[in-house]
């Protein structure tokens, strides 16, 4: 007996049914799906975690970060300079930690991972 295997390219699969499910729907239907997408994608979001961003503006958001991340990591790779001082200034404020009163360091710490739960900054 001969075993058949099919393989199918999702993202051609994923366009196929968008084509079939498309070429069913009335040009009304069609309009009501694109109109409610719209207003989706622009709707402010109720969770707290995004203060009231729509998905457009968290995209946005998302991309200007992560353009800044590159640009960022490009600038101290190519400037050796700016990578040792960078170096510099991580190992003193280490040592800095690690030479702080322990007791106080876990109480401020604390006090600023409160104060940023109740804070509206992020």
């Amino acid at each position: 007996m001969t075993n058949v295997s099919l393989q199918l390219d999702p993202v051609a699969l994923r366009e196929a049914t968008t084509q079939a499910i498309m070429g069913i729907l009335t040009p009304e239907v069609r309009a009501q799906i694109i109109q409610t997408a719209i207003s989706a994608i622009l709707k402010p979001s109720t969770n707290s975690w995004e203060k009231g961003k729509s998905p457009l503006e968290l995209a946005f958001e998302n991309a200007v970060n992560d353009v800044a991340r590159q640009e960022a990591k490009k600038y101290i790779a190519d400037d050796p300079s700016v990578s040792e001082r960078l170096r510099d200034l991580l190992r003193k404020c280490a040592d800095k930690v690690l030479s702080a009163d322990q007791d106080k360091l876990v109480e401020r710490m604390a006090d600023a991972f409160v104060s940023s739960l109740k804070s509206d900054r992020y």
